[in-house]
């Protein structure tokens, strides 16, 4: 469903997905720290072994143009997990290996406090990235797990430097 965006005044086709590139963690490396470490899109360990999977928040979106918004971020998982989950990570029923515990690894923006919120990872078939299901907690971004995220706030999101409040 096309939309006219309130903050930049284009026409969107579609609710863009929003995410991150790398964990917080590995952008604080040094470039020779990152040489000793593995990180592209989906997978990423650093030189001291912290392991990270690419999962997707999923928002319920409360008066917007499509039901949901999602935003890709990192997730950090133990090393034994982690190597569990790369095993598996081209099967197409890797939703097998069923729940890991994991812990949230970039700071999402609009919602500040969100580095290191705790939640599951639950992988998914077909090669798709996997879910981050946030702990029941009360901060604003658990909160807007279960309870939605206004239109507004995904805006706000999206457009951080431009939302006038």
């Amino acid at each position: 469903m096309s939309f006219v965006c309130t903050v930049c005044g284009q026409t969107h086709d579609s609710l863009p997905t929003w995410g991150y590139r790398r964990p917080d963690a590995w952008l604080r490396l040094t470039e020779a720290e990152q040489s000793r470490g593995q990180c592209n899109d989906d997978l990423c360990r650093t030189p001291d072994q912290q392991c990270f999977v690419r999962a997707v928040i999923e928002l319920q979106l409360i008066g917007g143009p499509e039901p949901t918004f999602e935003i890709g971020a990192w997730v950090q998982l133990a090393p034994a997990a982690f190597d569990r989950y790369v095993d598996t990570f081209k099967d197409s029923n890797q939703s097998r290996i069923g729940r890991l515990p994991a812990v949230l690894s970039n700071e999402v923006r609009a919602f500040p406090g969100s580095l290191w919120l705790r939640g599951i990872l639950a992988p998914q078939d077909n090669l798709q990235r996997p879910f981050l299901l946030l702990d029941p907690t009360d901060h604003p971004l658990g909160v807007a797990q279960r309870e939605g995220v206004s239109f507004a706030k995904v805006l706000e999101i999206i457009h951080p430097d431009e939302v006038r409040h």
